[in-house]
């Protein structure tokens, strides 16, 4: 009797490690690659550089221009870029999936939006969830971004 209670005891125990170290393995740090980290940098440098010179370049203000429909195809290719690139397992994934998906709802915004306000304000949006996928691939320990000499 006290062997079969030890026994459970210890499969219980061995199956508690397994699954800390499952956990573990899922969280870790180190999912992406170094290359795969600086290829999703430079999409999102890319998508950054769409967004600073929408910004320099308002031509997209008024809602029969169009500007903003040309953001909005512009930055499309970069976000799928980003989507198959998204880390394999766990939080991270999660989080990035998200970002992604909301960075592409604010696309139809930008799209389709009459008003120019609307439109600022799916702009900015997008621009908060780049923060956001920089503090994500950080904790994937991906190197930051080095600014180019011009």
């Amino acid at each position: 009797m006290k062997t079969t209670t030890l026994l459970s005891a210890l499969l219980l125990a061995g199956a508690a490690g397994i699954t800390a170290q499952a956990y573990a393995a899922e969280d870790d740090p180190a999912l992406l690659s170094r290359d795969t980290c600086i290829t999703v940098r430079h999409e999102l440098d890319a998508i950054d550089a769409h967004l600073r010179e929408s910004q320099a370049n308002p031509a997209g203000q008024s809602p029969a221009s169009d500007g903003p429909g040309k953001l909005a195809l512009a930055l499309s290719p970069h976000l799928d870029a980003l989507q198959t690139r998204l880390p394999a397992q766990g939080t991270q994934r999660a989080q990035a999936s998200m970002l992604l998906s909301d960075m592409r709802d604010a696309l139809v915004l930008i799209r389709g939006a009459s008003h120019a306000d609307a439109r600022q304000l799916a702009i900015m949006r997008v621009e908060g969830d780049l923060r956001h996928y920089n503090v994500v691939l950080k904790s994937l320990a991906c190197p930051t971004s080095r600014p180019t000499a011009l």
